[in-house]
């Protein structure tokens, strides 16, 4: 009992901390926006959104996943100093090697992209500029994954915290000055300044010194690079069918209405990445040192997951309740279109609470085409049902074919880690799901369905039975109320 008392703590610890680093980029990332949806409008916003989407599509393509992959073999060998720093070096090396390669594939590939993304060729030079984002990009990620690797969780929080405070600091002023055309300059200073933040904390731990050659570095990379291919092509397939999706809300409606689904997903993705984010930051390498006892992996897995839907849930039901004040107070009052496919995806995200838990089994396994299976029947469930519904639905189908793409791929993931690893859903985390699962739907029911100021009345309610819910859960696990009696007395 006490051993398991104890597992919670330390995963409530890690969340707690990297979630409050997270939760302050949160109240910069809304400034940010809101300043940015003002300055630019919703075409502004698009077009920002189309640019990264580009980058992220090459990133996912040549980074061959060596940040992530990086963070397993760094916490594998945490227990030889001689090792981490040869596991550094090659780490680092890689992502050096790996950022030159995407930078030349889009400089090479610029007017295509300008031609396929936007219907012209007045966006090669943006293009082109933004191409540098991808090297920075790389050696950064490197940087945040040794601070990882070394469960250095504080140092990690603090330089993400402190690069998205350097990049709305320098990218406001640009987007104010020069409007559309500080776009590209605001993302290269902002990847810059994250660099050097992380170059900072990562400089002040002590490595041990190593030389390694050409040959050591490329063979010693492979092993990384062999489990990174996995998160590549899983990243990729995720970013393909967001490319895609763009392209399409563009053909039919225009790059301001790219603007509003990135709205959404900004918002979405952000908030839910908060509690994933502070999540797997000391939650993979845990699992990973365990992963060749398969009872033990799969009670941290439980325990994860419980700790996960007991946090995220109520964060959930308040954001569908708040949906439409959340986008005007966020972006503006013409965002507003983006309120009901904001509302079902918070709801998929349920889903993936639950399928990004048990789906870290897969790369701590080195099972990683496990992954890349789910994934690829999400996203292609989420484009059929855009491609095949859209004529009947509209806009509204980018939330509810992205709702019906988590529910199959969570499906799936249940199936496959059953079969992997033995695992199954402890009776608490039945009752979780099943619970908690269906005051979230309730929410969205009314939300869509009931009168603004019914609505409100009713998930106000929803969102308070959940609150009890889940904190007599957490007092059973961590006697909250015990702690607050002993040090406030009655």
């Amino acid at each position: 009992m006490e051993e398991n008392r104890r597992s919670y703590k330390q995963i409530l610890k890690s969340t707690t901390i990297v979630g409050g680093a997270q939760a302050i980029n949160i109240i910069i990332g809304v400034i940010r926006n809101k300043i940015v949806a003002i300055l630019l409008g919703p075409a502004g916003v698009g077009i920002a959104g189309m640019l990264q989407t580009i980058v992220e599509l090459v990133k996912s393509a040549t980074g061959l996943g060596i940040n992530f992959s990086g963070v397993k073999s760094i916490a594998e060998h945490n227990d030889n100093p001689q090792k981490v720093a040869r596991t550094i070096l090659i780490l680092q090396r890689w992502e050096f090697s790996t950022g030159l390669v995407g930078t030349i594939l889009v400089v090479c590939l610029c007017k295509f992209f300008s031609y396929y993304s936007f219907g012209n060729n007045a966006y090669t030079y943006s293009i082109l500029l933004m191409s540098i984002t991808l090297l920075i990009g790389a050696v950064s990620a490197g940087q945040l994954a040794v601070l990882q690797g070394l469960r250095k969780i504080k140092e990690m929080a603090k330089a993400t915290l402190l690069g998205a405070i350097f990049g709305t600091s320098i990218s406001i002023p640009i987007l104010w000055w020069m409007g559309n055309k500080g776009i590209v300059p605001s993302m290269i200073l902002t990847s810059a300044g994250s660099l050097v933040i992380s170059w900072l904390y990562v400089k002040k731990i002590k490595i041990e010194k190593v030389k390694l050659s050409f040959r050591e570095t490329f063979f010693g990379g492979l092993g990384m690079a062999k489990l990174g291919f996995f998160i590549v092509v899983n990243g990729f397939v995720a970013t393909v069918s967001l490319y895609v999706v763009r392209i399409e809300i563009r053909s039919h409606l225009g790059v301001d209405y790219i603007g509003y689904f990135q709205a959404v997903w900004i918002i979405s993705t952000m908030y839910v990445n908060v509690l994933l984010n502070s999540m797997l930051a000391d939650y993979f390498p845990r699992l990973t040192a365990i992963k060749d006892d398969k009872e033990a992996s799969n009670k941290l897995v439980n325990q994860q997951l419980e700790m996960t839907l007991l946090i995220g849930s109520p964060m959930l039901i308040a954001m569908i309740m708040f949906a439409s004040i959340a986008i005007t107070v966020l972006y503006a009052k013409s965002f507003d279109y983006a309120v009901t496919v904001l509302r079902w995806h918070l709801m998929a995200s349920f889903f993936t609470f639950i399928s990004y838990t048990i789906g870290v089994l897969y790369l701590s396994l080195n099972k990683g085409w496990y992954a890349i299976i789910v994934e690829t029947v999400r996203q292609v469930t989420f484009i059929s049902s855009v491609f095949l519904v859209w004529n009947y639905i509209g806009f509204d189908i980018l939330g509810i074919g992205f709702l019906i793409g988590n529910l199959i791929g969570l499906v799936l993931s249940i199936y496959t880690v059953k079969n992997l690893n033995s695992f199954v859903f402890s009776s608490v985390n039945i009752k979780n799901i099943l619970v908690l699962g269906s005051f979230v739907s309730l929410s969205l029911v009314c939300a869509l369905y009931f009168d603004t100021y019914f609505q409100y009345v009713l998930n106000t309610i929803i969102l308070a039975l959940t609150c009890a819910f889940c904190f007599f859960r957490l007092n059973e696990l961590f006697g909250i109320k015990d702690s607050l009696k002993a040090r406030f007395g009655r």
